[in-house]
């Protein structure tokens, strides 16, 4: 599989020479991942997914949707 994004193949790159570790990621499956590959092409960061909709917390958030308690502390 090969990485996103320059910060995931630099994230490999650590765990794969000991200098990071990654939970639930060996050496050899971080030397694997990134073997053969170069960040070059990459983008810095991964694109972030699109959703359909906003949740109701970043609704709220953003000022778009109001809670009761939001309402009653405007009074």
């Amino acid at each position: 599989m090969p990485a996103k994004s320059k910060k995931q193949f630099r994230l490999m790159q650590a765990a794969a020479h000991g200098k990071a570790k990654v939970k639930g990621l060996s050496k050899g499956e971080a030397a694997e991942f990134v073997k053969g590959q170069s960040p070059k092409g990459l983008p810095e960061t991964a694109p972030a997914k699109k959703r359909e909709g906003m949740s109701p917390r970043e609704m709220i958030h953003r000022g778009l949707k109001t809670t009761k308690a939001a309402k009653k502390r405007r009074k």
